[in-house]
C-alpha cells in the first residue's frame, strides 16, 4: 500500500436522514497517479440517495482559478507608483463637510489601486493569478524558490548555499502545514436543519449568525435607563477647545510603525502600499484627518470591514458558532484611530475614569502584574490561615454586544464634546461583509459592540466597564472582560456573605447596561488549608459552579496553591513540544549550539 495514494473528497458523501448524525465521508479513491499529473476532486450533490456521487478528473495540464487581488506584486515597480501619485494627486480640495471628506477617501483610495495597477508588469494581473489547483500563490513561490536553490547548492557544494536551501524548505512544509489548517469544506447546518454547501450560501448564513450577534442582549432590558440614556444623548454638547492637530511627519511616523504581515481590508491597501507614497499623499492624507477631527466625523469607507473566519480547535465544523470571525479593517482608518487614541489617553488620565482595578490594555499594566496581584491576595489568606471565598465571572459576548448608547452615554461625560462626537461617528453606521474563498455575502450593519480588530476598541470597552460597583470588603481584579473578586474573611459564612451582596450590586449593575454574564461558564472557588469550604454564591438565582481548580489568565489556581495541576499541565505541553523538537535539538549534529539555544529560547522558555 506504500505505493498507492487514498484521495478523498473535499466534502461529506454520505448525507444521513437522522437529525442526530453528522454527514461523513465514505467514499474514496485508491490511486498510483504518477507525480506528472493532475488531480481534482468534485462531489455532485444531487442526492438521490443518502451518498453522493464523487468525479476524479486527470489532467496532464494543472487546472487554473483566480486569487484575490492584490496592489504589489513581487514584481511591482514601486518608483513608478511613487511618481504616479505624486503626478496625479491633487491637494486643491475642499473638505468642509462630511460628504466631501467621504469624496476625498473614495478618490485618494481609486488613485492608488490604479496607480498600482500601472506599475505592475503588462504579463500579469492583479485580478487574476493563475496557480495549481488547492496550492495558493504563496506557496507555490516558495516551491520555485526552493527548487532554485537545491539546483545552485548542487552545482556550487558551497555550506551557505545548503543553509539557504535548508531554510526555504522549512518555510516551505510551515506553509503547508498553515494551509492545511484552513476551513475545509464542510456543510453547516442552517437554522431549520438543512444544509448550506456551496460558499455562497455558508458566506450568507456566517453573515445572518453574525449580523444577530452584533446586537446588544435582546433579553435585557430596564426601560427607565434607556430613556434616561436617550434623554442625555439628545441634549446639546457645551463646544470646547479644538484638538491639536494632527502632523504629516506624525501621520508618516504612524505608518511606518505598522507591520508589513498585517492583512488587508476591502480596499487592499496594506502597510507595504502606504511606505512607498510620495510626501504629497501623505498630506493629503494628514488634511482628511485634520477635517475628520474638526468636523467630529469618521469617513464612511473606512467604518467597513470584511470578516473572514478560522475554525474553533476541537470544535464541530458544521454549524457558525464553531468559527472565530476576523475583521479586517482598512489601514488608513487604523491609523486615524491610533492618532485618536493619542488624543483620547490625557482627557481619561486627567478625570480619572479607568479604575485601578483594571490591567488590560494599559501601559504598565500585564497580565504577569494582575496575576501577582491576585495570587498575592491569595497567599496572603492562606498565610493567615483565612478563607478566601473567590469567583471568576465570564462575560457573554463582552466585546461584541457593547450598548453603543450606553457607551455614547459615558463618552459623553468625560470627553470634550468634539472628541465624543467623533467616537459617536467612528461607532455608529459601521457595516460587514462576509468573505469565504472567492465568495462574499451581501452587506449587513453593526448594531452593537466595539469594532473587531479596531485600535479604540479595547480603550472604549474599559471605558464601558469602568463604573462597575465595589465594596471595601472585597477585593477586584479585572483585566479587561476577565473579572475576579475575592472576599477573605476568617469565618466562610462572612467570606460568601460579602461577596454575594457585592455580586446583587453587580447584578443590577449589569442589567442595568446590558451586559450578559454565563453562570454555567463562571467559577467560584474557596482558597483556605481548612477542610471547610465557603458556602455557594448565585447570581440572578442561578448557582455558580463551584470547583478546587481553576484557569485564570493561563494559570491554574487550585484551593491550597499547590501548583500541582499548572506544573502537570505544563510538563505535558513541554514534553510534547520536546518530542516534536527532538530530531532537531538531540540528534541534529548540524546545528550548532548557537542555534539550538535559540531555540529552547523561542519554542520552550515561554511555555
Amino acid at each position: 500500500m506504500k505505493k498507492y495514494k487514498i484521495l478523498a473528497s473535499p466534502r461529506p458523501t454520505y448525507w444521513p436522514t437522522s437529525v442526530r448524525k453528522k454527514p461523513d465521508i465514505l467514499d474514496i479513491f485508491v490511486t498510483k497517479i504518477p507525480s506528472n499529473l493532475y488531480y481534482s476532486i468534485k462531489n455532485i450533490l444531487d442526492l438521490n440517495s443518502d451518498h453522493s456521487s464523487v468525479i476524479l478528473n486527470i489532467d496532464a495540464t494543472p487546472q487554473i482559478r483566480t486569487v484575490s487581488p492584490k496592489l504589489f506584486m513581487a514584481t511591482t515597480d514601486r518608483l513608478k507608483f511613487h511618481n504616479i501619485i505624486a503626478e496625479e494627486i491633487n491637494l486643491k480640495i475642499s473638505l468642509k463637510s462630511a460628504h466631501e471628506i467621504d469624496d476625498a477617501v473614495n478618490n485618494l483610495t481609486t488613485l492608488m489601486q490604479s496607480a498600482a495597477s500601472k506599475s505592475n508588469p503588462q504579463n500579469t494581473t492583479n485580478n487574476s493569478v493563475y496557480k495549481y489547483p488547492f496550492v495558493s500563490e504563496q506557496v507555490r513561490s516558495l516551491i520555485v524558490e526552493k527548487r532554485r536553490a537545491r539546483a545552485r547548492y548542487q552545482i556550487t557544494r558551497l555550506p551557505s548555499h545548503k543553509s539557504a536551501y535548508n531554510k526555504l524548505a522549512n518555510s516551505l512544509k510551515k506553509c503547508l502545514a498553515k494551509n492545511k489548517a484552513d476551513i475545509p469544506s464542510v456543510p453547516l447546518k442552517k437554522p431549520d436543519n438543512s444544509f448550506a454547501f456551496s460558499d455562497n450560501d455558508k458566506a450568507e448564513l456566517f453573515k445572518a449568525h453574525l449580523h444577530e450577534t452584533f446586537q446588544p442582549h435582546h433579553d435585557i432590558l430596564t426601560p427607565e435607563n434607556i430613556d434616561e440614556v436617550n434623554t442625555y444623548l439628545n441634549l446639546s454638547s457645551t463646544l470646547n477647545q479644538p484638538e491639536k492637530y494632527f502632523t504629516p511627519n506624525e501621520v508618516k511616523q504612524t505608518i511606518q510603525k505598522y507591520s508589513l504581515k498585517k492583512l488587508h481590508g476591502f480596499d487592499l491597501i496594506k502597510a507595504e502600499v502606504a511606505r512607498c507614497l510620495p510626501k504629497k499623499a501623505i498630506v493629503l492624507i494628514t488634511y482628511i484627518f485634520n477635517a475628520s477631527l474638526r468636523l467630529s466625523y469618521f469617513p464612511m469607507l473606512w467604518k467597513f470591514s470584511k470578516i473572514v473566519l478560522f475554525s474553533k480547535p476541537d470544535k464541530p465544523l458544521d454549524t457558525p458558532t464553531s468559527f472565530r470571525p476576523i475583521s479586517l479593517l482598512p489601514f488608513f482608518s487604523k491609523v486615524l484611530e491610533r492618532l485618536i487614541l493619542k488624543r483620547l489617553i490625557p482627557h481619561i488620565i486627567t478625570n480619572n475614569i479607568l479604575p485601578n482595578t483594571q490591567f488590560g490594555f494599559r501601559n504598565s499594566h500585564s497580565t504577569i502584574h494582575q496575576l501577582h496581584q491576585v495570587v498575592d491576595v491569595i497567599y496572603t489568606s492562606l498565610e493567615k490561615k483565612l478563607y478566601c471565598s473567590c469567583i471568576f465571572l465570564d462575560v457573554a459576548q463582552a466585546f461584541d454586544r457593547v450598548w453603543h448608547e450606553g457607551l455614547q452615554y459615558k463618552l459623553k461625560k468625560c470627553l470634550p464634546s468634539l472628541l465624543y462626537l467623533l467616537i459617536k461617528s467612528y461607532l455608529t453606521d459601521r457595516h460587514f461583509q462576509v468573505q469565504l474563498n472567492s465568495s462574499t455575502s451581501k452587506i449587513a450593519p453593526i448594531k452593537a459592540g466595539v469594532p473587531q480588530g479596531g485600535i479604540l476598541s479595547p480603550f472604549l470597552f474599559n471605558i464601558y466597564v469602568a463604573d462597575q460597583p465595589t465594596m471595601q470588603q472585597t477585593i477586584v481584579a479585572d483585566y479587561t472582560d476577565d473579572k475576579v473578586i475575592l472576599s477573605i474573611n476568617e469565618d466562610p459564612l462572612i467570606a460568601s456573605s460579602n461577596l454575594q451582596v457585592h455580586l446583587d450590586h453587580l447584578s443590577e449593575w449589569y442589567k442595568k447596561w446590558r451586559v450578559k454574564i454565563n453562570q454555567n461558564k463562571s467559577t467560584h472557588t474557596t482558597f483556605t488549608l481548612k477542610q471547610e469550604i465557603c458556602p455557594n454564591i448565585t447570581l440572578n438565582n442561578v448557582q455558580i459552579p463551584t470547583s478546587d481548580t481553576v484557569k485564570y489568565l493561563g494559570l491554574f489556581l487550585d484551593k491550597r496553591l499547590t501548583w500541582k495541576k499548572h506544573l502537570q499541565t505544563k510538563r505535558l505541553t513541554l514534553n510534547n513540544r520536546m518530542r516534536m523538537l527532538k530530531p532537531l535539538l538531540i540528534k541534529n549534529k548540524c546545528s550548532t549550539l548557537n542555534t539550538k539555544l535559540i531555540t529552547y529560547k523561542a519554542l520552550h522558555k515561554p511555555i
